[in-house]
């Protein structure tokens, strides 16, 4: 296999202009740094609203964690609506349930509305139990969505043949409102509406630290009234007190070679879905563009490394369960693999908040989830315009109480601290 992002190569067809580092001192209403869907979607929110924006982004547009996505756009969040009710009660359960749901339909209107190419696919979500003490997971999310009047299909193993044949999986919980599509050409196709729209955008321009409304660059600077932060992987030199919020986990994917129309139907005889089990470190895959299979998945051992684990072993695992899973595809190459550290918080739920000391300044940080990081840059954006009056500070704010507080994450560690945190969030 091809250690390289397959993704790239879906963008071919999608041409965008070459935007140089900033290498000047410039002034602005509103500058965002970060390119990813955070960043460009607090951008998009903002020029719609007449308002004058710069865009910084260290690398390229989508370069980082969300050109590097699966393209899951799935309407939930790391946690079952179960364990969301459990832990917040119904009200305050249905108002964090909603974020991703408005989250998916904040990237797929825009993506209509601007008629993208980016390989939108309707995909319905197929959450699968692989042994019998795991069948109450399904259970019990069928049962909370009847309560919580939301729609679903609940497959025993008989009926859930008929739909994905897979061996050894025992029961099945269907439900709509998700789609897939490939996250880097989302973001090229945004970067080139934005640039339509007059927002000024350069590339190769890591800010290295704020200064009072002064972000500072290598070989330049960008003042702003007002600043949205969609950065991952943050230096503590950047900010060391917000820099202790969040970490990363490593997941891999690959690609496989062109299927035919018997192998994808094997598989999928009736639909395409957007597929996971329900193992901790779980297995997830759909079909994309070019009848070609997108597969993925982490390990406790990689999860938490301090950098990329370049080895195909971890994926090498995944491609070995999915064919023995569905022997029909047994000899189907899979031709690239790549890996990705997506940016995660202690309680998986991403932070929009503003500087302690400055509140023209917001973080938007952690967003594990493309629909979490559209919604995340547009409500960041939307409370500059004043185009929202929702407090979700006891959900989103930086300094909610989490399993391990910062004083024991100093002695602990980060990796630690947010490995204990994540179990205990997945074990609820």
């Amino acid at each position: 296999m091809l250690l390289e992002n397959w993704l790239y190569t879906g963008t071919l067809n999608i041409k965008t202009p070459y935007c140089p580092p900033l290498k000047t001192d410039i002034k602005t209403d509103c500058l965002v740094i970060g390119g990813g869907f955070a960043g460009l979607h607090a951008a998009l929110h903002l020029v719609d609203e007449g308002r004058q924006v710069v865009l910084l982004e260290k690398r390229i547009c989508g370069g980082s964690s969300s050109g590097r996505s699966a393209g899951f756009l799935t309407p939930e969040s790391e946690e079952d609506i179960k364990q969301l009710i459990d832990s917040l009660g119904k009200e305050e359960a249905k108002i964090k349930h909603d974020i991703p749901v408005i989250g998916v339909k904040l990237i797929v209107d825009t993506i209509k509305k601007n008629k993208f190419d980016c390989d939108l696919r309707k995909q319905d979500s197929l959450y699968l139990s692989i042994k019998k003490s795991h069948d109450k997971f399904i259970e019990d999310e069928a049962e909370t969505r009847k309560e919580m009047k939301l729609p679903y299909e609940l497959y025993n193993e008989h009926q859930l043949k008929k739909i994905h044949p897979g061996k050894g999986y025992r029961m099945g919980l269907k439900y709509p409102g998700s789609y897939g599509v490939n996250s880097f050409a989302y973001t090229q196709e945004m970067k080139n509406l934005l640039i339509k729209k007059g927002v000024r955008i350069y590339e190769d321009t890591e800010v290295h630290k704020i200064d009072k409304n002064t972000a500072i660059t290598h070989l330049g600077s960008a003042k702003a009234n007002n600043i949205i932060v969609c950065i991952d992987k943050m230096k503590s030199e950047f900010n060391e007190e917000v820099s202790k919020n969040y970490y990363h986990i490593q997941s891999f994917l690959t690609i496989s070679e062109p299927m035919s129309e018997d192998e994808m139907s094997s598989m999928f005889p009736k639909e395409e879905m957007m597929c996971w089990n329900t193992k901790l470190f779980y297995i997830h895959y759909r079909p994309v563009q070019g009848n070609r299979l997108i597969l993925g998945g982490s390990s406790l051992l990689s999860s938490y490394h301090k950098q990329h684990h370049n080895s195909p072993s971890v994926i090498n695992t995944f491609i070995k369960e999915i064919k023995d899973k569905f022997p029909q595809v047994s000899n189907l190459r899979f031709t690239n693999y790549w890996m990705g550290l997506i940016d995660v918080t202690k309680d998986f739920t991403p932070i929009v908040d503003y500087d302690k000391d400055n509140e023209s300044i917001q973080y938007v940080l952690g967003c594990a989830g493309l629909p979490f990081a559209a919604f995340c840059g547009d409500h960041a954006a939307k409370r500059i315009t004043k185009k929202t009056k929702q407090d979700l500070g006891k959900h989103l704010g930086m300094h909610r109480e989490f399993l391990v507080p910062n004083w024991l994450q100093s002695i602990l560690g980060k990796r630690i601290s947010f490995g204990l945190s994540h179990l205990r969030e997945l074990l609820k």
